[in-house]
């Protein structure tokens, strides 16, 4: 069985109705994937395939944790993650993906490959910034010798405090 096989869910031989099945995403997952952020994460999926005459709605529940690298000071650390997401299929003559979330697969097809939609539900489940979150006492996570170099090399905006004396008149009538 190729790794392929192993993310794919055969729709072939299934009677209309809903049809339930799993995965668990560990290392290996993310492994087989050729070009990825996250090397491991630990992520239950959860999917209920809904069949219909020449549609199928692939309804996505996914949870865990995934290892990603902190924006901040590189280092790596568990994110949680949990999201839902779903997905129309339809039955056609060539497969092409309409929208983002409508795809077409040929009649005689006896799966669905769904390794690249999970995948890419963990990458949008994930927050727009990957940061170590602060512990108890508000203090980050980071590494410390990271955040010393970062502020070290920091450079200072002198003319930030700086103001246009022109403007400075206008300030007073809006206070008054």
């Amino acid at each position: 069985m190729s790794k392929r096989d192993l993310y794919a869910i055969r729709v072939s031989g299934l009677v209309e109705g809903d049809h339930d099945f799993s995965f668990e995403l560990d290392h290996r997952f993310f492994a087989s994937l050729e070009e990825t952020e996250i090397e491991n994460g630990n992520v239950r999926a959860d999917i209920i395939l809904e069949k219909k005459l020449d549609l199928l709605a692939l309804h996505f529940h996914l949870a865990g944790e995934v290892e990603v690298s902190c924006d901040r000071c590189l280092e790596p650390f568990s994110a949680k993650i949990e999201t839902d997401q779903k997905i129309f299929v339809k039955l056609g003559e060539d497969e092409v993906e309409i929208e983002d979330d409508v795809i077409i697969i040929h009649r005689d097809d006896h799966e669905i490959g769904v390794a690249q939609y999970l995948y890419e539900f963990i990458l949008l489940a994930l927050p727009y910034k990957k940061i170590h979150s602060d512990d108890e006492n508000g203090v980050p996570k980071c590494d410390p010798e990271m955040i010393r170099k970062l502020e070290e090399h920091q450079v200072l905006d002198e003319k930030k405090d700086q103001t246009d004396p022109r403007w400075d008149t206008l300030k007073g009538i809006i206070d008054k």
